[in-house]
């Protein structure tokens, strides 16, 4: 029993447990963008396996809707007006935690030297979420913007600083693992993916009709990725499915987007419910030609049954089949065919739902990511960092290493 006014063994994690901290950019708001639902996915798991997890902003908004969806399963959120500032908090609280974790490169390296200060006994973890270095060179590509280069090159000198600097590293994507361990043997990377939830397919191809695109337009991948497909696949398609309406399913839609409405291009905008819409459509798409990591569309549309139509940069480091789980066509003219072949094949459309789930439940389910996470967060994985770093300290005060 604790003495009166005593509430340091409320800060205490469980027996086997960890004090963790998460600071990424805002709340998740999982209804809206696929990055927001694996941190809240992992926000959600780490909570279930027994630890304690705090999670703080980087902006310090408190948004009642998304916050309360943390708060009722165990989770605190640090918000305005009660800390000033991230620092103060690290100042005030950062021995209490064994690990922190630091979403996104450009919030890892705003707090990063202040982790390492006032949080000197913590494993540092390094989310990239995807490698926004990676999406930048390519998107440079497709513009051949000199700046947009120059701005990509900066991107990957700060991700590859951070890498050096943090105990962990985790990737979204097979292929992004693959790359930092070929340039970092030595350093852990890990792979973390999207996390989703699989209702599952109840509607037959027989009843189903049209098809989505689903994303938030404050991603640039997203924009080029609509009006590419409405400009120079939608009108091949159109050619040969006049009846099919095509939904645009996402946030913020920009003006040059809305502009090309019509009545069989209809777009949604925000929906917090999307099971209509995947318990009727006959198939989803995927037309980007830039981006990296894991796409949540995909995993999304997959975990209802819905097969997809993509570009081989939408699936890449997804490790799915080609023509099994998912159909991959790079050309406008060969996209369109794909599109047509799946909305028209009764026998395609049920392989590549039936396979997709399967895939998806193998690869994206909670189940699994439970299980990835109780081993990255056990002592078996965590202590042999802190343990050399400790026997290092003992033995020269002067040196410490990051593993």
């Amino acid at each position: 029993k604790p003495a009166n006014g005593d509430a340091e063994f409320l800060r205490q994690a469980p027996a086997g447990r960890k004090n963790i901290l998460v600071i990424d950019h805002y709340v998740p708001s999982p209804d809206r963008d696929s990055g927001s639902l694996r941190m809240f996915q992992v926000l959600k798991l780490l909570r279930q396996l027994g630890h304690r997890v705090t999670f703080i902003p980087d902006n310090l908004a408190n948004v009642p809707l998304y916050t309360r969806k943390l708060q009722k399963r165990g989770i605190e959120v640090v918000y305005h007006p009660y800390v000033k500032n991230v620092r103060d908090y690290l100042i005030s609280h950062g021995s209490d935690f064994d690990i922190v974790v630091l979403s996104r490169c450009d919030f890892a390296r705003k707090h990063i030297a202040d982790v390492r200060r006032h949080a000197p006994r913590s494993r540092i973890i390094f989310d990239t979420v995807d490698l926004h270095s990676l999406r930048a060179h390519r998107e440079a590509q497709i513009s051949v913007d000199p700046e947009a280069r120059e701005k990509a090159r900066q991107k990957e000198e700060m991700e590859y600083d951070l890498i050096r600097q943090a105990d962990e590293t985790w990737v979204t994507s097979s292929v992004e693992q693959k790359l930092l361990q070929e340039k970092w043997p030595e350093k852990s990377i890990q792979l973390v993916s999207n996390i989703v939830d699989i209702p599952g397919s109840s509607t037959p191809f027989e009843l189903r009709r049209d098809f989505l695109f689903i994303g938030g337009f404050q991603h640039t991948p997203n924009t080029d990725a609509v009006l590419f497909f409405l400009k120079k696949i939608y009108p091949i398609v159109n050619a040969r499915l006049g009846e099919a309406k095509f939904y645009i399913i996402g946030d913020k839609a920009p003006a040059e987007v809305v502009a090309l409405a019509d009545e069989n291009i209809v777009i949604t905008g925000l929906q917090r419910d999307v099971r209509p819409f995947f318990e009727s459509v006959r198939l989803s798409i995927a037309p980007l030609r830039f981006g990296a990591g894991v796409k949540g569309k995909i995993n999304q549309s997959m975990a209802w049954g819905v097969p997809v139509v993509a570009t081989s940069v939408a699936v890449e480091g997804m490790e799915l089949t080609f023509g099994e789980d998912v159909l991959v066509a790079d050309e406008p003219e060969e996209f369109a065919r794909a599109i047509v072949t799946l909305y028209e094949s009764p026998e395609l459309w049920n392989r590549l739902s039936q396979n997709g789930i399967a895939k998806t439940r193998s690869l994206y389910s909670t189940e699994v990511a439970r299980e990835r996470l109780e081993r990255l967060f056990n002592n078996q994985h965590v202590q042999p960092t802190e343990v050399l770093s400790q026997s290092l300290k003992q033995r020269d005060p002067g040196v410490g290493i990051s593993a």
